[in-house]
């Protein structure tokens, strides 16, 4: 089976369409997400799943993070990713392999947007490329604006990188989900900035003694934040001696005509408590929404353990240590 047998017809969309207000994307994706809850048992059950996690609030360097139990997370937190499983597994984003309820929409010539059977949050989308074709950001980080754009100020978009939570990382897809939970929106407005660069159509800047490191781009020229992207990219190449992509997530947004854009640099993939063993083990496998401030814990008794201590230990070691980070804002100033 093709993508093209895996859009869903309009006749099929059509009774789960809203009223006009919204833009009419917006309207198919909302569409998209009550007809697959309609028509798949298995998203209808993982969707109604989401109100039965539990959650703890912790305080990280003055930040909020929210530790989520989430068991049916295990699948992609506990995901083999070196290259032999990889190999030995069909793709599971690719037409053939998704269960035969699962269908989805347009984006564009390029993408599919489906439903994620193993949801995180509430309208949690995969937004799949029609070819497979490894994950790698350099030549469609406008198709992730455009993503964030297309769906307004109630969502946010997101990547994860090749080794940084990409549970499939042999077939390139983005992420998006509805924005309201993530720490992270509120912590950019309210904490104190150190500016890297601002214009007038472009500011750059981190964030004053924060759980982890990150860049935060904003502004209004799609061409002037690609081009910071791309220069940033290849500056976190060279300070961190990548032979191919470096390490990193992304987590983009769009609301009163401008974007925000989250770029994490990572230091590694997973941190040694997810090694530990007997007490000291903790599943814990941060990709972008983790890093915004959804700390996904799938397994009751870790998530019964887990202290802001533990917490702040699995940010500082997964994304990029001060040292280089401090080589990288320089180099962008």
């Amino acid at each position: 089976m093709g993508w093209e047998q895996r859009i869903v017809r309009d006749e099929e969309l059509r009774p789960y369409l809203s009223p006009a207000g919204q833009g009419e994307f917006r309207r198919r994706v909302s569409a998209l997400v009550a007809q697959q809850q309609a028509t798949w048992p298995m998203l209808r059950e993982a969707t109604a799943g989401l109100d039965q996690v539990e959650y703890r609030t912790l305080n990280v360097r003055e930040s909020q993070v929210i530790a989520q139990f989430n068991p049916r997370r295990i699948v992609s937190t506990a995901a083999k990713v070196d290259a032999a499983s990889i190999r030995e597994r069909p793709c599971f984003l690719c037409p053939d392999s998704l269960p035969p309820e699962e269908k989805g929409i347009a984006f564009g010539g390029d993408f599919v947007i489906l439903c994620n059977p193993f949801p995180v949050l509430r309208n949690h989308l995969v937004v799949a490329h029609r070819e497979h074709t490894p994950q790698a950001i350099a030549n469609c980080f406008s198709r992730l604006l455009d993503l964030a754009e297309q769906l307004g100020e109630d969502y946010f978009a997101l990547y994860n990188g090749p080794g940084c939570g990409a549970s499939a990382p042999d077939h390139l897809h983005f992420q998006a989900c509805d924005r309201s939970l993530i720490p992270i929106v509120g912590d950019i407005e309210i904490g104190e900035r150190n500016y890297i660069h601002s214009s007038d159509h472009l500011q750059l800047f981190s964030l004053h003694n924060y759980r982890l490191n990150l860049l935060i781009a904003r502004g209004d020229d799609r061409d002037a934040i690609a081009g910071w992207f791309e220069r940033a990219i290849g500056r976190l190449a060279e300070i961190t001696q990548a032979q191919a992509e470096p390490m990193l997530n992304l987590v983009v947004m769009y609301g009163r005509g401008r974007w925000t854009v989250c770029f994490f640099p990572r230091g590694k993939h997973r941190p040694a408590y997810y090694f530990a063993e007997g007490e000291a083990k903790l599943t814990v496998s941060p990709a972008g929404i983790d890093l915004a401030g959804v700390l996904v814990v799938p397994e009751a008794a870790h998530f019964a353990r887990i202290t802001e201590e533990n917490a702040g230990q699995i940010y500082a070691e997964v994304t990029l240590d001060d040292a280089r980070f401090a080589e990288l804002t320089t180099a962008l100033r």
